[in-house]
């Protein structure tokens, strides 16, 4: 479902648009006392978007790289044992995707059904 992420995102411009800050509870009058929720774009960008996921617990990462109709995609994320970063690049054959994980944290990169075995340090794919 994440192609469709980018659309669902169309209210929340809408809400910068008139200056809101925060997502407003109810729709009028606009007010807002919970700011958390307003924390799901930031979330969902480095879950859904750049494929940043867990795997078991915080131990590895699973990285999911998908196109989601998008030329490019880069993004790091803090984990207890360092950052964690990765991009994702559309090619005239495909894709390059890139990651770098923590030492002693594996993970697994997912792309179109396979599933190829990361390890720590910087790794590049030619997808």
């Amino acid at each position: 479902m994440g192609d469709h992420y980018r659309d669902r995102l169309k209210p929340r411009r809408k809400m910068l648009a008139i200056g809101l800050t925060a997502t407003p509870e109810t729709a009028d009058p606009l007010r807002s006392d919970t700011h958390a929720c307003s924390a799901h774009p930031a979330h969902d960008l480095l879950t859904i978007i750049a494929g940043i996921q867990p795997g078991s617990g915080f131990h590895d990462r699973t990285q999911r790289t998908e196109s989601w109709q998008l030329e490019w995609v880069e993004a790091s994320m803090p984990h207890p044992k360092g950052m964690i970063s990765t991009g994702t690049h559309s090619t005239d054959f495909g894709a390059h995707a890139s990651v770098t994980l923590p030492k002693s944290v594996p993970g697994t990169l997912v792309w179109k059904g396979k599933s190829l075995p990361l390890r720590s340090g910087e790794q590049s794919f030619e997808l």
